[in-house]
């Protein structure tokens, strides 16, 4: 169907893992454990890939339990042992598969970087390329939602998302971020 109306990519798989129906992110997921998830998660991969669509991993490193952040800052207080024994596990299983893409979510996540959405973080992005070894092209969630609105002076977060290490953003504020971008390359801000 993507494919006909001319898409080449597909921002799916999602990766995240949650058991519980209660979580938020549950109904978007395979709504199994890591093994499983894992499992779907690389099978789609290669699927896609057999059907010339480019898939997207998300949302790294990984939802879990977390609130909403299209509508506000989500904290993710697990430790780091959870991620690496659960959360990467489909992430990994889908980039040994060939996803060309990464989507980083806006979760603090405080094991990593306290201070920063995941998405904003350069700290999460060395986990990304050196702890997982993903060497495609890191991409934003959409930086107008609320999570990282507050984030950026003015407003303009995707100068922010570019220096922590995303490839591309994915953006409906264009109108204020394409112009920020611009004149940050313009002043040497980004290079």
């Amino acid at each position: 169907l993507l494919s006909a109306r001319g898409f080449n990519v597909n921002l799916s798989p999602v990766a995240d893992v949650s058991t519980n129906p209660a979580d938020f992110m549950y109904d978007r997921t395979f709504g199994q454990d890591a093994a499983a998830t894992a499992d779907y998660v690389a099978q789609v991969v290669s699927q896609m890939a057999e059907d010339g669509m480019g898939s997207v991993l998300k949302h790294f490193p990984g939802y879990g339990n977390n609130a909403d952040t299209h509508t506000g800052v989500a904290i993710d207080k697990r430790p780091y042992e959870t991620f690496e024994q659960s959360d990467f596990l489909p992430f990994r299983a889908g980039m040994e598969a060939g996803a060309p893409f990464v989507l980083v979510s806006h979760n603090v996540a405080e094991c990593m970087d306290a201070a920063l959405p995941a998405s904003l973080s350069p700290a999460v992005h060395k986990i990304l390329r050196e702890e997982c070894g993903f060497d495609g092209i890191a991409i934003t969630d959409d930086l107008a939602m609320d999570a990282v609105k507050a984030y950026a002076k003015d407003g303009a977060v995707a100068v922010l998302a570019l220096q922590a290490g995303n490839d591309m953003v994915v953006t409906t504020d264009y109108r204020t971020q394409i112009p920020a971008v611009i004149a940050a390359g313009q002043e040497g801000t980004l290079e």
